[in-house]
């Protein structure tokens, strides 16, 4: 007889494991196990096997080629869409001929014998015959329901426990006869299952089916993976191991040396280094060149090729993909799986049933409780050099997320929630809702559309804290204030990250669940504050005719605030009026003068300083890289300027007093404002601060942020005061800093021209890199040594 192997899967409900590659290719103690399937035929004198293929083909025909190797004979037939299973093989049928034929799933694990089944599919003269396997739970699978002489009489698709009328599963694996296979159009998707067997069923036709005995088992998802290869090593199925069995019920390439602790069942494959006082069994399966460190546990767990297990890891009833390593100390709960070359750091603990997706990390001593796929936080929500946390909509960033951090926030009282008007940040939203009143906390919803608006509502509302979700072409900004409308200080930024990456969902009892509250806090309403907030207070000459966009949110938030001033508002920049633009979620302000030359921010920023120093006001507040201009300006006028890493609690008290410092639409209200009570333009106004030009590089680092900084301010005689190092270097300023989200140093320099500030950025930059060379080679010495 010939036979079908159907081969086409792509594995989905198999990832991480079958990311990559076909689902037939999946490693089995060494091989592919499409290949205990091929040798199952073999054992049953099949050899001529046609393989239907349509996820990445060329990655099993690679492999196989002819069969010549395994002693069969391979034909390859490739769909360019998927046809079903019978369309599949009905793409088959001329190499197949005029003679009955066995199929079979190449991606399922069974000894069953197949040649009872041929002849009982002879005896009674059937055109189809399923091979069936009683199963202790078949609710999730097809049952087939069957006369004691073996008809068909019943199927029962995905059945409820009150229609289990019997223990018989359809395993796939069938002999066909070619007069079936004519009821099966050609170049159209068919299904065995759901076509042609209810087909032959309703026509009376011979379809039988026969219970087998022997294993069987649907490789269909991580947990049956490995539950199938430790069956293997207790002999529940009879598969070719691949390798001598040494005393105690240990398979391996070469003797294991002395000092381990073993637990038989374990296979070990070769090249696998085993440390001293490792314990690994029952059921380790240990694939080519993997490694399990000084007195690390294995137990019930696979280790694919090249995987590692470092010292005093625990795995228990977890599997590593290919180049995945677990460092010292870190612990896998049962059901986890790492991705290939994905990482768990140090002390991590991953949790029951977590997934890494292909690349990931899991930082050090991280607690994690949910699956992590593609993206580019490597597992981890953190905070950005905005205050905000960025990811990727579905990837790290989905609705599962967003009830945890919800249920974070939730337990310290009401939460302001506003979100961007897109079906993607809606969604996160409601989740992040969700989360909120699961812990106990009342969501208090808004309709505002920016981040900067979002700021207002806790201030409006004084909760304690306000999340705005930012969602723009799948990327997305989490956006979280304090009562101030300030963005949240590091140190309970770090308390945040801590409680994510537990990833535990906070609940309360039913009589304590949270609210969903509307906010009454309008556009117009919005507005009216912030104007009557960031407003002079004194009588306008006229109010100035500005430009301000309506093509985003944060120009539409800029233009209520304006109009709410009293300013007459027009939609595209001409001469003789200025224009305003917001950017960043409406915390960046950027302009342009009545002659079109363009303002940028750090001159706004030095404007606002300069408008509060006429006003009286003696002191600013600013950020720790705010432009150097603003000191030039304050000490003008005798004034102060407070940087909120340097100045602690005074400076944040007066941050938090002047929105203008800090928010797009408050600084145009607040210029706009100075321009109505003076007369003056805009022009006039941006010609009394300094002229500064800066220039910005990021230089990568190879060492530790941590340890450039303090060579840094060693190297240039400076004791660091807040948040980086700043520093007057004759007529220029520099400010360094290092980058929250990735290993890297930021360089801001300033210079009353250009090319001064371009020549401090460049020769800070070049001192970087050598003090980074310098500690770089420093570590490999001490670690050599």
């Amino acid at each position: 007889m010939k036979a079908v192997i159907m081969a086409g899967g792509e594995g989905t409900r198999l990832r991480p494991l079958s990311l990559g590659s076909p689902k037939p290719m999946t490693p089995l103690l060494g091989r592919p196990v499409m290949e205990h399937i091929i040798n199952l035929l073999k054992k049953h004198k099949i050899t001529d096997i046609c393989v239907t293929l349509c996820y990445k083909p060329q990655a099993v025909m690679d492999y196989f080629g002819s069969g010549d190797r395994l002693g069969v004979r391979l034909t390859w037939f490739t769909e360019e869409e998927p046809l079903g299973t019978a369309g599949s093989v009905k793409n088959c049928m001329n190499h197949i001929g005029a003679e009955d034929f066995f199929v079979i799933s190449g991606d399922c694990v069974c000894d069953l014998d197949l040649s009872r089944l041929a002849q009982f599919h002879r005896e009674r003269g059937a055109q189809a015959t399923l091979g069936l396997y009683r199963h202790k739970t078949p609710l999730e699978y097809g049952l087939v329901l069957t006369s004691p002489e073996g008809r068909v009489e019943r199927f029962v698709e995905k059945p409820g426990w009150g229609q289990v009328f019997t223990d018989q599963i359809n395993t796939g694996i069938y002999v066909l006869s070619p007069a079936a296979m004519e009821r099966v159009p050609k170049d159209t998707v068919w299904d065995f299952g759901k076509d042609l067997f209810p087909a032959l069923l309703r026509e009376g036709a011979p379809l039988c089916a026969l219970a087998l005995e022997g294993y069987w088992r649907d490789m269909g998802d991580c947990g049956a993976y490995l539950n199938a290869a430790c069956d293997a090593l207790s002999g529940k199925v009879q598969l070719d191991l691949g390798l001598p069995r040494r005393d105690g019920g240990v398979w391996s390439a070469q003797p294991l040396p002395p000092g381990l602790n073993v637990v038989p069942p374990c296979w070990v494959d070769e090249g696998v280094s085993l440390g001293k006082g490792c314990l690994i069994g029952p059921h380790a399966i240990l694939e080519r060149g993997s490694q399990v460190g000084q007195r690390a546990m294995v137990q019930r767990s696979i280790l694919l090729e090249n995987a590692a297990a470092g010292e005093r890891a625990t795995l228990y009833g977890a599997i590593l993909c290919k180049d995945a390593s677990v460092r010292k100390g870190a612990v896998l709960n049962e059901g986890t799986v790492m991705g290939e070359n994905s990482l768990a750091e140090e002390g991590a603990v991953l949790l029951e049933r977590v997934k890494l997706w292909p690349g990931q990390t899991v930082p050090p001593g991280c607690r994690l409780a949910r699956s992590i796929t593609s993206g580019s936080q490597k597992g981890a929500l953190r905070f950005g050099d905005s205050g905000a946390i960025r990811g990727v909509l579905g990837e790290d960033l989905g609705p599962e997320a967003l009830l945890t951090l919800g249920s974070i926030l939730g337990t310290e009282g009401p939460v302001g929630l506003g979100c961007s008007n897109t079906p993607g940040a809606g969604m996160l939203a409601r989740a992040a809702a969700a989360g909120v009143a699961a812990a106990g906390g009342d969501a208090v919803i808004h309709t505002l559309e920016s981040p900067v608006q979002g700021a207002g509502a806790a201030v409006h509302h004084g909760l304690a804290l306000s999340l705005f979700v930012e969602e723009s072409g799948g990327v997305v900004y989490l956006h979280l204030f304090d009562k101030n409308g300030l963005p949240l200080g590091r140190a309970r930024e770090r308390k945040l990250e801590h409680a994510l990456l537990q990833g535990e969902v906070r609940r309360t009892r039913s009589g304590q669940v949270g609210r969903l509250r509307q906010s009454d806090l309008s556009q117009e309403l919005w507005a009216r504050e912030l104007a009557e907030r960031a407003g002079l207070h004194r009588p306008a000459l006229r109010h100035p005719t500005v430009a301000v966009g309506e093509s985003t949110p944060e120009d539409r938030t800029l233009g209520w605030a304006l109009a709410a001033l009293g300013c007459k508002l027009e939609r595209e920049w001409r001469p003789g009026i200025p224009a305003f633009r917001a950017q960043r979620g409406g915390f960046t302000l950027t302009a342009q003068d009545e002659r079109g030359a363009v303002v940028d921010p750090g001159q706004l920023l030095a404007l606002t300083a300069l408008i509060e120093m006429e006003n009286g006001c003696g002191k600013v507040a600013v950020p720790a890289g705010a432009s150097a201009a603003v000191e030039l300006v304050a000490a003008g006028y005798g004034g102060t300027v407070l940087r909120l890493d340097r100045d602690g609690e005074q400076a944040q008290a007066l941050y938090a007093a002047q929105p203008w410092m800090r928010q797009g639409p408050a600084a145009a209200v607040r210029i706009c404002s100075r321009m109505a009570v003076s007369g003056q333009k805009l022009e006039t106004l941006v010609s009394k601060t300094p002229r500064f030009s800066s220039w910005r590089r990021e230089v990568p680092l190879s060492s530790d942020r941590g340890r450039v900084m303090r060579a840094l301010a060693k190297d240039q005689g400076r004791v660091p005061a807040g948040e980086g190092l700043r520093m007057r270097t004759g007529s220029g300023w520099v400010y360094l800093t290092p980058a929250a989200r990735r290993s890297a140093l930021r360089i801001i320099a300033e210079g009353p021209d250009l090319e001064l500030a371009a020549e401090l950025c460049d020769f800070f930059a070049g001192r970087t890199v050598e003090l980074d060379r310098a500690i770089s080679e420093q570590c490999a010495q001490d670690t050599d040594e």
